[in-house]
Formats: C-alpha cells, structure tokens, sequence
C-alpha cells in the first residue's frame, strides 16, 4: 500500500470525479486511475462505482475513509512534530497526563511557567491512564507524566496535591441530592470500579477492607469518562477523584466523607535517566511551586 494512493484515493472522495481530484493533485487521469486500481487490488474490494460523469464511494470505500482520514491527519502530525524537534529541540516537552489535570490544571501551569520563565514551549501533550504513562515513560516516549503514583522503583514520584474522593450517582439515586456521603453508607450499593492497573480500583478495594464494606462490582472501566456513561445509564455508581472535567447531565458528583482516604496527583520521571533542559525546568517548577 502506498502513501501516495492513499491520498490520491481521500482526493478522489472529495471530488468524486477524476479530472477535478487529478488537477488538484497535479497528476494525470490515468496516472491517478492506475493508482486507485492498485489500491483497489491491493485491499480486493472496490472503492468507487460510476455515477453519471463522476464517481461515488462505495459502502466499503465509505469506511476504509474513515481509517484514511484519521491515518493521514496522524502522520502529518507526527511529521509536523518531528520538524518542530529538530528545528526547535531546546522548546519541546513531552508530558503525560492523567485527564482529571488535562482540563485546567494543566494548561494554569504552563501559563505560570511561560510567564515566570519567559519560555515558549511547544508540548506534546498526552492523555492515558495513569497505567500507560508509566509505561511510556518507562519506554522513553515521555519524559515527565503527571498522574496517581504507583510502586515502581524505575520511577520517582513527587506529589504536587490531594484529591478529594467524590461519589458518582445515577440521577435519582437516594445519595444524588446528598451534599456528602459518609463511606459506611456504601455497603451494599451497585458499583462500577476502575480496572484492577488502576490507583483508583486499589483506593475503592482499601476503604471495603478498612472500613468492612461490601460492594457489588457489576462493571469496570480504565477512565472515568467510560464509568461516567455507566452511571448515567443507571448501572450503578462509581468512585473516583474530583476534578472539574466531573460534569454533565444525567448523574451526581456527591463528595465522600468518614475517611482519610485520598487521592494524590503526582509529577514523575525516571530514576538515573536526565532530563531534557525543558522538561527539567517544568520539572523543578511543579515541585517548587509555593502552593503545592
């Protein structure tokens, strides 16, 4: 499968019409009619049918531009990257982040880094579980990650703040209108927990043995978007941190009391490998940080 094909095939579906898609492109008609037979043999299924003078997409051509369309707009992104690395190394940061910092914390920190230090970054921002990151970071594909901590001895963790617990409820639950839920009620409620690589699944598992609660795990999800949409649906409820992504129709953001139990958003990096200068610097500002 060739490259050029490939946009040569997300033309022709613009246009849908092969003098119009070859003169945007600059080649001839039959270099591109060669070209989507290639590809058409290649995949072994036909990606246009006649229409009149033009062409129309086909069902299986409709959704092979699906995966077209995002593979391409991803390679020029990472072409677009690359270019910015080599013309700009001394600029770039390559940080992870959990999704609960990803919304406002984030962006508040690097405006205060920008202003305090007078450098323009250029950041390649990525948003995953915190599961993920530490393998990402770990791989060498970031170089600061900024999620929950976890017992690994290849990654030193700093904690920059807490996280207060909050409960997620179905509308209409007996819990919804609530201003607080002590954790001793949540014996016997329905839950859908973090997946077990979650810190989030461990906290849930340490409050049921701590305080001898019982809970009925019926689902679970890696992020809090796909255990939000569960909760809606009047599943069960959930537990997780607070953070000001938590909003939306269709369930309750009810804070937890009764416990010490805490979330803990934390700056990582791995341990005995150097920092690049600007992930250095955005490092050594995080744990510096007088509200923190």
């Amino acid at each position: 499968m060739n490259y050029n094909h490939l946009i040569y095939f997300q033309t022709l579906a613009k246009y849908e019409h092969y003098r119009k898609a070859a003169e945007e492109l600059h080649i001839t008609q039959p270099s591109l009619s060669n070209a989507i037979h290639s590809l058409e043999n290649d995949l072994q299924v036909s990606l246009f049918e006649k229409e009149g003078r033009g062409v129309r997409l086909t069902k299986q051509g409709t959704r092979f531009l699906e995966y077209v369309n995002t593979a391409l707009r991803e390679i020029q992104m990472g072409r677009e990257m690359l270019h910015y690395e080599q013309m700009q190394p001394d600029t770039l940061l390559r940080i992870g982040l959990v999704m609960s910092v990803a919304y406002e914390d984030f962006p508040r920190w690097i405006r205060e880094f920008q202003k305090k230090t007078g450098k323009k970054l250029f950041y390649s921002c990525t948003n995953d579980t915190t599961d993920a990151l530490t393998l990402a970071l770990k791989s060498g594909d970031l170089d600061l990650i900024i999620c929950s901590r976890v017992n690994d001895p290849k990654i030193r963790f700093t904690t920059l703040f807490p996280q207060q617990l909050v409960l997620l409820t179905p509308k209409g639950h007996r819990f919804s209108s609530r201003k607080s839920v002590d954790i001793q009620d949540l014996n016997g409620e329905t839950f859908i927990a973090h997946t077990r690589v979650t810190a989030m699944h461990e906290i849930l598992a340490d409050i049921c043995r701590q305080y001898h609660i019982n809970v009925k795990i019926v689902a679970e999800a890696d992020e809090d978007r796909a255990i939000i949409g569960m909760v809606r649906a009047g599943l069960g409820c959930g537990v997780t941190t607070y953070s000001p992504e938590l909003y939306g129709t269709g369930f309750s953001v009810v804070p937890l009391t009764g416990s010490g139990f805490q979330g803990q958003i934390c700056v990582g990096r791995r341990v005995g490998t150097p920092l690049p200068e600007t992930a250095k610097a955005f490092y050594s500002y995080l744990i510096g940080r007088e509200t923190l």
